[in-house]
């Protein structure tokens, strides 16, 4: 049904202030472009177990305001690829500014994007890898069948007999066409929104938008519209199927399947579409990078944000007023991350864990789409790893432990081999082992780290305060307990954490008596044991594999 174009305006307008309602098919579908180029150099692609412990999804969720889904899968693609370079970045945050604040440039953006919004339009990215099509078996001899069958038509009205042959060829044609329309069906699947995706880079270019990569779309279009006009027949049935009556709709078919138009046209196109490949990248990224700058301008709508600021890593990482845009009413904190590692301590729900997160959120979108849920963000580029939320593998069987010694290995890894560009996010670090060998690791871990990344780390162990206090400064999180409630101001403050809480607030869920009294007695014991000072450092022989590399881990086994 025809809808007018100010009409259909106002529907995407009213759509834009809002991110998209969850879609069935995400991820599945919306990671379909990254999934399809991330094997390309980058200066990162974030890791499953990042992109999960940050909450990724969800994140992608409350930003998707993509119309398109060629925008949708960029947007996915560009959340999971931050980059090192501030041209680009600011290129993109101008983009995002521009559809913002100039209503009919917006206009003509949404209206251009809005013919890309079937599910077809997913696969898309099938056509950019630069492979041809899938071949159909036995389809080189489908020109023979169709010639065959044209030569007995027409010769037999000078012999006769020859129409015998027409039935044997038609009938031959028939289970031919038939044996090949699931595969031809299922393979031509991106080529019917080309079209769509045509259409949609030159309504971009026309109206004239001073952004960089509709700059150059010029010369991709007109390859594109080449390749379109050969796919034009797959286009005319899907058009048919829709808009013709059943009469001509079966005389189409008839045709198709007697001369194996599908099977003849198929086989031309899926060499064009590798020849074609670049062309429909360059379209494809083109649309798809309007659509990621207005769901940016969206969220900046929506929530607080600043624009980043990237400086020397000598400057430190500053960030005021961060909050998680996925917490409602989330508490804003201040941060500076210069020279030394922070250690975080506080009990659970304090929220030691959503402010590492909200760390690791203002850092991947600052370079990724250049806007941060903050008041100011100003840091190096950096990679963001993480070790949040790991859990045991029961179809590997590996242990819990297990599970975080062989992700502590990878970052480590990566920090050694490129040291000085890694946020690292670590939350209670070997707590699948026992208290004394925990602490031990988790001295020489974050002792070996500190020099080689910007590193941030939750634990409940007070003592690494004392172990690692050259190379490490704490803050804590904390909360109040009284016989009538308690409650949690999300506030970070400076030092180590002097409280303890948590026999209190089983008290407070209403635990037995019994329960509250033995642990407060048990736990003032235990106090009692305790040194006065400072925890034995280790040993030379416990960190000599790692003592000649810094001024920490010297301290540390002096």
């Amino acid at each position: 049904m025809w809808t007018s174009s100010r009409t259909r305006l106002r529907r995407l307008e009213a759509a834009w202030h809002q991110p998209a309602a969850p879609s069935p098919h995400f991820p599945l579908l919306a990671r379909r472009y990254y999934d399809a180029v991330q094997h390309e150099p980058a200066y990162h692609r974030l890791p499953d177990q990042t992109w999960a412990d940050l909450n990724g999804d969800l994140l992608f969720g409350l930003l998707d305001a993509t119309v398109s889904r060629v925008g949708q899968q960029c947007l996915y693609h560009r959340l999971r690829s931050p980059l090192a370079d501030e041209t680009p970045l600011h290129e993109f945050e101008a983009a995002a500014t521009l559809l913002a604040q100039q209503p009919g440039a917006r206009g003509h953006a949404l209206l251009a994007l809005d013919q890309l919004t079937a599910q077809e339009a997913y696969y898309l990215t099938d056509l950019i890898s630069g492979q041809p099509l899938p071949v159909l078996p036995g389809a080189r001899f489908a020109p023979l069948l169709a010639l065959g069958l044209v030569a007995t038509v027409l010769g037999g009205f000078w012999l006769p007999v020859l129409w015998f042959g027409t039935m044997a060829f038609a009938l031959t044609n028939g289970v031919f066409h038939f044996w090949q329309h699931a595969r031809i069906k299922r393979n031509v699947r991106p080529l019917l929104h080309l079209g769509r995706l045509h259409r949609a880079g030159q309504a971009l270019q026309r109206a004239a938008l001073p952004l960089r990569p509709l700059q150059r779309l010029a010369a991709p279009l007109a390859r594109l519209g080449a390749l379109v006009r050969q796919v034009a027949f797959f286009q005319v049935e899907a058009d048919l199927q829709s808009d013709i009556a059943a009469a001509a709709l079966y005389l189409f078919d008839l045709l198709k399947m007697l001369l194996l138009l599908d099977v003849l046209l198929y086989a031309r196109c899926r060499v064009a579409v590798q020849q074609h490949a670049p062309a429909i990248r360059t379209v494809f990224e083109a649309v798809g990078y309007v659509d990621c700058a207005l769901a940016v301008a969206s969220f900046r709508q929506r929530h607080a944000t600043c624009v980043p600021h990237f400086g020397p890593a000598a400057a430190g990482i500053q960030l005021q007023a961060g909050y998680h845009p996925l917490v409602p009413g989330c508490v804003p904190n201040d941060l500076t991350l210069a020279g030394q590692g922070v250690l975080l301590t506080g009990s659970n729900m304090a929220g030691k864990t959503t402010f590492m997160r909200t760390l690791g959120v203002n850092a991947l979108l600052a370079q990724t789409i250049a806007t941060c849920p903050a008041t100011a963000y100003r840091a190096p580029f950096c990679r963001v790893l993480t070790s949040l939320s790991l859990a045991d593998s029961l179809p590997t069987g590996k242990s819990y432990y297990l599970v975080e010694a062989e992700t502590m290995r990878q970052l480590l890894l990566a920090c050694e081999a490129a040291p000085g560009s890694y946020l690292l996010l670590l939350d209670e670090l070997f707590k699948g082992t026992n208290t004394q060998e925990r602490i031990a690791a988790n001295t020489a871990v974050l002792a070996y780290l500190q020099p080689r990344s910007w590193v941030v780390a939750a634990t409940h162990d007070g003592e690494l305060g004392a172990l690692l206090q050259s190379c490490y400064v704490e803050y804590h999180f904390c909360e109040t307990v009284t016989a009538e409630d308690w409650y949690f101001d999300y506030r970070l403050k400076a030092g180590p954490l002097t409280t303890r809480n948590a026999i209190r607030l089983l008290a407070r869920l209403h635990y037995p008596a019994q329960v509250v009294a033995t642990a407060q007695a048990l736990s003032a014991t235990l106090a009692t044991r305790a040194q006065p000072s400072s925890p034995q450092l280790p040993t030379p022989g416990a960190l000599s594999s790692v003592a000649d590399s810094t001024s920490c881990e010297k301290e540390l086994v002096g």
